[in-house]
């Protein structure tokens, strides 16, 4: 859920960036694309075609940033000389060295993650993967330009902390280097792992570092081109790079021709493995291990293993996760699946070997985060020893309390005894799934602080600890996070069984069922004691029974259908948003089309108008849950009521008119009167209901909207009633019964495979009933529908209007085209994108600009300079180091003269009205939400800079 709002917020982002009126051609760029013998990474055909994974990252990047991409094929001498010559534009899959960086220019964001390997050639059996006393003695050939980025000293290291004598030849030319190894003059090849050949395998790896798609020197436009596409890539799929590497990479030697003879004859013996499962195991169940039952996180992980070793596995149960590391090193057991440590920890676990696979994100979970004494909640078990010196949460906090268990932790975040915990991603979820906690927020982090571990008897077998070394050595990352996150989602979706949370959600329910339960109990009993004498009243009693059954069987039927509704929630809200995205891709086309700036002011203006539309449709997601909850309010303004309906005629027309649907929207008749209610909510209203009856009437059909206005009621307010009118397929009966409820779609909407979420018409329910209006439906199925609404309007008393048309306000507006010349605005904000654009919006006002990245900065800037130097300040609220709500306070304390008068402005995609509340408790003197509209940000800087002028 979090990724899909992440990338409709960039979505919008997007959109709200003025579109020029001749669209820009593709920027052509030069990649270079290095001819190298069975590559994967870079593929040349013999028909000279190209392919491979950095031919698929390039065109996606291509399309993401808007370039016509041309590569140039040549050896990697030769690309070298001429990437760093500056004659070509973008070189990928290049890790961080001093010595690129002197002609190139990195990206704020990598391409990927590579480790530094050892490979030999798919026929040498004198190497055993994983085996690491078959290196010993060999020859390694490495390039002159990794020893020059520091890999030759990072294979030293490894061989000497591995004792192994190796001898490294180093080659100036990275011909002779591939070449070396191939003819026979080298044992091995230190290569990335995502640089593999078709004849190599991989015996080892180590030093794990990001690599990334570079820019030669003094190209700003394209690294900035490249950021945005990277930023662009990163939104949309978080794993597109693992996705890639898994498709080309997904290693395909087989794990048991690393085994040497002995391992082969170990595991022939052993048969099978035993694996310890605590009963505190993530996901496990009080009947852990009951019928064969071992469904956890722990046995998934151990069934994965012993399945990339070829071996099967048996489980014992231990009741803490204490005992279990105690069975281990007895050697009661071969190995423990799943244990945290904290990275480079050499007294967690003392007599274990421990086996790394899986660093889990860590969440900072807050109720207080403002707090001036900072304590910090961790769990005893991953941090035994307590954190290293040195940590950087160290400093973060007054103190760190060590308690027994994420729970503990978590229960004493929300009692107030902590101000925040920070758990692994597992944990975080699951308890936070668990159990009810309203007062505390989630975030991510960018620390590393445990990893993941098998650990075995460090006395074991030595046979037993080289096969688990290999069976790390050959497994698939991505598997091992899937088995992770389906373990989530199966909690997730369990979570509805788990009696505390039940009962904490449905405690109305569960009391009137308990009660029901015991009366019922106490029926039977006096049936059975009366049983003989009243034998009528018993059947009477088991028929009713009977009854109940049936009716709870329905009500686990429903149960189930709104499960699944919910489950395609998030494939249907993208489809939602197509109908905006529509009208603002076919302006933008006829744009590009049409040479008259006339015709394209009109046509950017129903982009934009669409573009508002698109960001109403993501809030209307919101509302359903603000409007169940009791927290939605309405927000009244003036209106003219025929702008209203205008407005919805040129943003739905173009949707209705692709599907050769006639569509009229009638107000002719309303008297021009300047009404005062929420016109927001009444666009939503109207919108989604014209919206609905073009995705149910054919091509061919009509729908009519008729707007008329009625006598004023007792409030002396004035009803509307809007009547929408279509000749579409019409609705049953049995669905117009339940056609109200979130999450709720006709059988025919599934059979015509018509998009939709479930939620607009219980959207539209909750806002006409928040209006204190009424809602009616009469529909024939192959016939049509009629939806009329009616809805109270108080009247907005007489006053002096601006009565001048859209097209003279539009020219006084470009009239003053400096409006704020002179001033200058200090703009705090910490996404390069956003600040860009705030920028350019206040250089097209005439205003002058100075930036910071976060509050900190802005406090610094605003102090060290002349009172009077800024006229105002934009302040972003979510910012690294302080944020905006700190930023403020801070200056408002300061001891100077304009510290208290400065206007303070805040700029959130946080746009409710508690958000606006607490900008202004906090000191500041407005809001505008983001997106950010010019005219807006415009009037209001007007307001508070030049006010007084």
């Amino acid at each position: 859920m979090k990724r899909l709002f992440a990338l409709i917020l960039s979505i919008i982002m997007l959109l709200s960036i003025s579109v020029p009126v001749h669209a820009r051609e593709p920027r052509k760029v030069t990649a270079a694309f290095p001819k190298m013998d069975d590559s994967r990474l870079y593929i040349v055909n013999e028909d000279g075609t190209l392919g491979g994974m950095m031919y698929e990252y390039f065109e996606n990047l291509g399309k993401c940033a808007g370039w016509d991409i041309q590569y140039v094929v040549d050896t990697m001498d030769v690309l070298f000389d001429s990437f760093y010559a500056g004659d070509i534009d973008l070189m990928g899959s290049m890790g961080y060295s001093e010595t690129t960086d002197e002609y190139a220019d990195y990206p704020s964001l990598s391409s990927g993650f590579d480790y530094t390997c050892l490979a030999v050639l798919n026929d040498n059996t004198d190497i055993t993967s994983g085996d690491l006393t078959s290196l010993n003695n060999r020859s390694v050939a490495i390039t002159g330009t990794q020893e020059k980025n520091g890999k030759k000293e990072m294979l030293e290291d490894f061989c000497s902390n591995n004792e192994i004598q190796v001898d490294i030849k180093v080659y100036n030319s990275h011909d002779d280097y591939i070449n070396a190894f191939r003819n026979g003059d080298t044992d091995m090849l230190l290569i990335g792992s995502a640089t593999r050949g078709n004849d190599m395998r991989i015996v080892t790896r180590f030093a794990d570092s990001p690599y990334y798609t570079v820019v030669s020197k003094d190209k700003p436009e394209i690294l900035r081109e490249l950021n945005a596409a990277l930023y662009t890539m990163h939104a949309m799929s978080q794993n597109y790079t693992d996705q890639l590497e898994n498709k080309y990479f997904k290693s395909d030697d087989s794990l048991a021709n690393a085994f040497i003879a002995e391992e082969k004859t170990y595991l022939k013996d052993k048969c099978t493995l035993t694996a310890v499962l605590p009963r505190s195991s993530y996901g496990a169940s009080d009947h852990l291990g009951e019928n064969g039952d071992y469904s956890c996180l722990d046995a998934d992980i151990a069934e994965y293993f012993c399945s990339v070793i070829g071996i099967s596995v048996n489980f014992v149960l231990t009741d803490t996760l204490d005992d279990a590391v105690k069975m281990v090193k007895e050697q009661k057991a071969d190995f423990l699946p799943v244990i945290t440590t904290l990275p480079d920890s050499d007294e967690t676990c003392r007599g274990l070997q421990l086996f790394p696979y899986n660093t889990p994100e860590q969440m900072r979970i807050t109720a207080n985060p403002s707090s001036n004494k900072p304590v910090l909640a961790l769990p005893q078990y991953e941090y035994e020893q307590g954190l290293p010196e040195n940590h950087p949460l160290l400093g973060e906090y007054e103190k760190i309390l060590y308690l027994k268990s994420p729970a503990e932790c978590l229960e004493n975040v929300a009692e107030g005894n902590a101000t925040e915990t920070i758990l692994d991603s597992f944990a975080a979820h699951y308890l936070l799934m668990e159990n009810s906690y309203p007062n505390l927020s989630i975030t991510p982090t960018d620390l590393k602080l445990t990893a993941m571990n098998l650990a075995a008897p460090a006395s074991a077998d030595t046979n037993l600890l080289t096969v688990l070394e290999k069976a790390m050595l050959y497994m698939n990352a991505s598997e091992v996070d899937d088995i992770i996150y389906q373990r989530m989602i199966t909690e997730q979706t369990n979570a509805s069984a788990n009696l505390t949370t039940f009962f904490k959600n449905h405690v109305i329910f569960i009391s009137v069922t308990l009660l029901s339960v015991i009366a019922f109990i106490l029926l039977c009993i006096a049936v059975a004691v009366i049983s003989r004498v009243r034998q009528k009243s018993m059947l009477e009693t088991l028929a009713e029974r009977e009854r109940s059954e049936k009716e709870l069987s329905y009500a686990l039927e429903q149960a189930n259908v709104a499960t699944e509704a919910k489950t395609r929630f998030l494939s249907n809200v993208s489809h939602e948003m197509r109908t905006p995205l529509n009208g603002i891709s076919g302006m933008l086309t006829l744009m590009q089309n049409e040479t008259s700036p006339e015709k394209n002011r009109e046509y950017l203006e129903k982009a934009r108008i669409s573009c508002r539309q698109l960001l109403s449709l993501i809030n209307s997601v919101l509302d359903m849950s603000r409007i169940e909850s009791g927290r939605e309010t309405l927000t009244p303004e003036k209106f003219h009521m025929y702008a209203i309906l205008n407005e919805l005629h040129a943003m739905l027309s173009v949707q209705a008119e692709s599907r050769n649907i006639r569509m009229e929207i009638n107000g002719d008749s309303i008297p021009d009167r300047t009404l005062f209610s929420d016109c927001v909510k009444l666009k939503q209203i109207l919108s989604n209901i014209i919206v609905n009856a073009v995705k149910f009437t054919p091509e061919g059909g009509r729908i009519t909207l008729t707007a008329e206005e009625k006598t004023a009621n007792d409030s002396g307010e004035i009803l509307y009633l809007f009547e929408c009118r279509d000749n579409g397929i019409g609705m049953s009966r049995e669905f117009m019964d339940t056609m109200f409820q979130p999450f709720t779609r006709s059988v025919e909407a599934d059979k015509m495979q018509i998009s939709g979420t479930g939620l607009g018409l219980s959207v539209i329910k909750g806002l006409v009933d928040l209006m204190h209006g009424t809602i009616d439906v009469d529909s024939q199925k192959g016939k049509g529908s009629v939806f009329r609404i009616t809805l109270p309007f108080p009247e907005e008393p007489d006053t002096e209007e601006d009565t001048s048309t859209d097209g003279e306000r539009e020219t006084e507006e470009k009239t003053e085209s400096s409006p704020l010349k002179g001033k200058r605005i200090l703009v705090t904000e910490d996404n390069e994108l956003n600040l860009e654009i705030t920028e350019q919006f206040l250089e097209i006002l005439g205003a002058e600009t100075a930036s910071a990245h976060d509050g900190a900065e802005a406090v610094a800037l605003f102090s060290s300079s002349p009172p009077g130097t800024y006229d105002a300040i934009l302040m972003d609220v979510q910012m690294p180091k302080m944020d905006g709500y700190e930023a403020t306070k801070a200056i408002r304390n300061l001891s100077r003269e304009d510290a208290a008068a400065i206007p303070i402005i805040a700029t959130t995609a946080n746009a409710f009205r508690e958000d606006m509340e607490k900008a202004l408790s906090c000191g500041m003197n407005d809001h505008i939400p983001k997106p950010l509209e010019l005219k807006k940000l415009q009037d209001i800087l007007m307001k508070y800079c030049c006010s007084q002028e």
